[in-house]
């Protein structure tokens, strides 16, 4: 509304201000809203901003019915029954009865077999305007003794003035009117609310909007909402289920609608990534999209829209390949939320000791409760070079362990990791845990290195070990945890060839845990008779390394800890 301010007068210590009001069209951008492209289909058209009664309902229409949402697919007689009815497809199945067909005829069909149903235009809940709500809801209702009382003042001051026509906004109204410029944060939640209406006279410096499950059924009422606050960073529209009907030409032409919007809620509207993808046209300066609990299970790269996206919460989708999460990389993501997804695991390549060039600028990962269930994925994480807070809570690996000992390992395999579950990583905790790892598994990392597929499967396993060996060198054989005993007949017995340097052998059977030094002695039995004398030294043959031959130089240690296999070649050699 455009205002004139005719005086200044004081009443009772208030300053008031005499307004006169004239009817001003509400502005979109540049253009009139009447004159938004009509995307929609003609019978969902709406009221263009102006706030009335009328609650038609059309085919498309969100509908409410007691506590459950639907979309009305079917307005008409339903054979055998009078008067009107609505075919219901419910957002929650068990809600409904049939697909849609009753008694051999199809009315309509739902996407579930039982969503559908029908109810009688009484039964549902009438809509309202984006600006009823608003009203019912910060309104401030006048003690009417007071108002009338001001009333009769205003009038006798209009007489006085000689100008009955100026409508003099005072008292109750001024208070009222400045009440809703002030409002900068409106949440309309759950209010039945299903078209715009007239905001931009009500509240138009509004920079936060909650419209969350409501009956919205199409963008254009979501776009004509937008268009009347200029000011608009903070955008609630989840627990809607709206059409995207308008191409993406289109689109990009509304994004001065928009043209401040910073965060976005689109939680709950049954969309895909190529729904969001679409949708982002509109919002040429987003920083932050919500967008969990759809039904994103796809991820196609972004190629022209969220280029200043830095947050994205893509919670309770069910994505199950990281390689889907892997097509976001190349956003400026600083924080992604993958909570309650059904991630497996976590891989970015096959080369262990590289950074990778996607998510450079992410620093905090959520994966809480996902289906994680090995200690490499974690490895993996490592590659992010700007990874510094990570929630990991509640995935399968981590029954292995206990939570200490879990979140040690998590904060020794992760190097640039600051905060983990919301505790801060400091110096000394980290120490500890990267030195415990490395005695954890230093014995393990020793063993692989007599072997080159093994050493391979060790590095990818754990890409920080040589860099905290070279951070603190390698521990004591005394602090290293021994290795687990294999206790299996079938790893306990190995079938090896005993060779000595005559070309004479001997096949045998040797269980894994026997130690060196008893081979020794036998070895020494068996070849004595070629008139073989001293202490023989063995080696074992090592296929894989073109026959290169490695010492067993410690004869307390087993042949497991050496790596030594079925049809494996011992030579013996003697001094």
């Amino acid at each position: 509304m455009s205002k004139v301010f005719v005086q200044e007068i004081s009443l009772f210590s208030f300053q008031q201000n005499i307004l006169i009001f004239e009817p001003a069209k509400i502005m979109v951008g540049a253009m009139p809203v009447n004159l938004l492209p009509k995307f929609c289909n003609g019978a969902m058209d709406s009221c263009n901003g102006v706030d009335g009664n009328d609650n038609n309902v059309y085919i498309g229409s969100r509908v409410k019915c007691n506590d459950d949402f639907g979309t009305v697919r079917y307005i008409g007689e339903v054979q055998g029954y009078k008067g009107l009815w609505y075919g219901i497809e419910w957002d929650n199945e068990s809600r409904g009865k049939h697909d849609g067909c009753l008694d051999g005829i199809q009315y309509f069909k739902t996407s579930k077999p039982s969503a559908g149903s029908f109810v009688r235009p009484n039964k549902i809940i009438p809509s309202k305007t984006c600006a009823e709500a608003i009203r019912q809801y910060y309104g401030d209702p006048e003690d009417e003794t007071l108002a009338a009382h001001r009333r009769t003042i205003i009038n006798e001051w209009k007489r006085e003035m000689g100008a009955p026509f100026i409508e003099m906004v005072g008292f109750e109204k001024i208070h009222q009117k400045q009440k809703f410029d002030r409002l900068l944060e409106v949440c309309v939640h759950d209010q039945n609310v299903s078209r715009a209406g007239d905001v931009s006279s009500l509240c138009p410096n509004v920079r936060s909007l909650d419209v969350s499950r409501n009956l919205f059924s199409n963008w254009r009422e979501v776009i004509q909402l937008s268009a009347q606050l200029p000011d608009l960073r903070d955008l609630d529209v989840s627990k809607n289920r709206m059409l995207i009907d308008a191409p993406t030409e289109i689109l990009a032409q509304l994004s001065i609608n928009f043209s401040k919007l910073e965060k976005i809620n689109l939680s709950v509207c049954d969309y895909t990534w190529t729904d969001i993808l679409k949708l982002s046209h509109l919002w040429p300066k987003i920083h932050e999209i919500i967008a969990a609990y759809n039904r994103i299970d796809e991820i196609e790269p972004p190629l022209v829209t969220l280029r200043s996206l830095s947050v994205l919460r893509l919670d309770g989708n069910p994505i199950t390949s990281w390689s889907e999460v892997m097509n976001l990389g190349a956003l400026n993501l600083k924080v992604l939320s993958l909570n309650d997804c059904l991630i497996a695991e976590i891989r970015f390549g096959d080369d262990w000791n590289q950074r990778v060039e996607t998510f450079k600028n992410l620093e905090i990962l959520f994966l809480n409760r996902n289906r994680i269930n090995d200690w490499r994925s974690i490895s993996e994480l490592n590659k992010l070079s700007s990874l510094k807070k990570l929630y990991f809570l509640k995935n399968p690996i981590q029954t292995t362990e206990d939570y200490d000992t879990g979140s040690q390992l998590v904060v020794a395999k992760i190097g640039t990791l600051q905060e983990l579950n919301g505790s801060i990583i400091t110096g000394e905790l980290r120490r500890g845990a990267e030195y415990d790892y490395l005695k954890r598994y230093g014995g393990e990392w020793k063993v692989a290195q007599l072997d080159v597929e093994a050493k391979a499967a060790f590095d990818a396993e754990h890409c920080r070990f040589e860099e905290l060996i070279r951070k603190y060198g390698i521990p004591e054989d005394s602090l290293l945890v021994k290795l687990p005993k294999i206790t299996t007949l079938t790893s306990q017995l190995l079938e090896v060839t005993l060779r000595d340097e005559n070309g004479k052998s001997f096949k045998k059977k040797f269980p894994s845990t026997m130690a060196v030094q008893k081979l020794v002695t036998l070895s020494q039995r068996l070849f004595s008779r070629a008139g073989n004398t001293g202490t023989p030294l063995l080696y074992v043959l090592d296929e894989q390394m073109d026959g290169a031959e490695i010492y067993l130089d410690n004869s307390m240690k087993d042949l497991a800890y050496y790596s030594i296999k079925n049809g494996d070649v011992i030579l013996v050699k003697f001094r």
